[in-house]
């Protein structure tokens, strides 16, 4: 009797699966196993008497298998030691309503990288053009100017700086009595605190201001001259760079008053790379 008692027993450890060999069914390291056992997540079915061993059981196997899965697929140990206890961990609806979300995570994480990679993208760029090197701006003295053209206010809430351009061009051979026909500005009017207004144009004498557009009398002023180039997407990190590193580098004070950017033939689009334009800071 005691005979055919050890013999039920040793068969039922040889139906039962180690730690190992189910690391090597699911494609995981057993220490993620005892992990799991450690937090009540996936229990053995049995301890080995005299060697510890965990011990797991055939119908064990599609628990893991959901476990694994749900890991893959970026949910947390505690989501699913949560549906573990509500006893939910093979409710395909709620498990659906949790991949759902997850899914939308992944979509927005995706989102943020595009975003990141695009502005590593434009700084590799920039810094490929300019070599890391600080730019050295020339200092002018401008007489005052008047420009005609299209404007908009930062107040508005509707359009944008391009937007104002993309209206304005259509529309430039309106303008009379260009001084430069193949210059054109983009002039930034200060404001009351921080509020401003953007006109692009060109420079002109003529009285006649076409309907819809505004002159702009850009007064006399000291600048530092600095050269963008590069897209029209890639002018923030110019002017960044203006404001926080060149300018005080080279011992420059901007001041209040108009600044304004000056479009001539080496601008020759705004997603071109090889652009250039001036930039025009006030300065002390």
């Amino acid at each position: 009797m005691k005979s055919q008692t050890n013999k039920l027993l040793l068969k039922g450890a040889f139906d039962l699966l180690t730690v190992g060999l189910l690391a090597r069914l699911f494609g995981v390291t057993p220490k993620t196993l005892r992990h799991y056992d450690a937090i009540g997540l996936f229990t053995p079915a049995r301890i080995g008497e005299e060697n510890q061993y965990r011990l797991y059981a055939p119908d064990q196997l599609p628990e893991l298998r959901r476990i694994v899965f749900l890991r893959s697929m970026g949910l947390g140990i505690e989501a699913i030691q949560e549906l573990k206890r509500d006893g939910t961990l093979d409710d395909v609806n709620k498990i659906s309503r949790l991949l759902r979300d997850r899914a939308d995570g992944i979509q927005s994480e995706i989102a943020a990288r595009q975003e990141q990679l695009v502005a590593i993208q434009r700084m590799v760029e920039y810094m490929a053009f300019t070599g890391g090197i600080p730019m050295k701006p020339t200092i002018v003295v401008n007489e005052a100017f008047t420009v005609l053209g299209m404007a908009w206010n930062s107040k508005s809430g509707e359009g944008d700086i391009p937007g104002l351009w993309q209206r304005f061009i259509p529309r430039e051979h309106e303008i009379e009595g260009k001084l430069q026909p193949a210059v054109s500005y983009g002039i930034c009017e200060p404001g009351e605190q921080e509020e401003f207004t953007y006109v692009a144009g060109y420079e002109s004498h003529s009285e006649r201001i076409p309907e819809g557009m505004a002159k702009v009398i850009v007064p006399a002023q000291r600048y530092a001259v600095f050269t963008h180039k590069g897209s029209v997407a890639q002018l923030g990190e110019t002017y960044e760079l203006i404001y926080s590193k060149w300018l005080p580098l080279h011992g420059l004070e901007p001041v209040k008053g108009y600044d304004f950017e000056r479009y001539d033939e080496r601008f020759i689009g705004p997603e071109n790379v090889r652009s250039e334009l001036d930039i025009y800071i006030p300065i002390a």
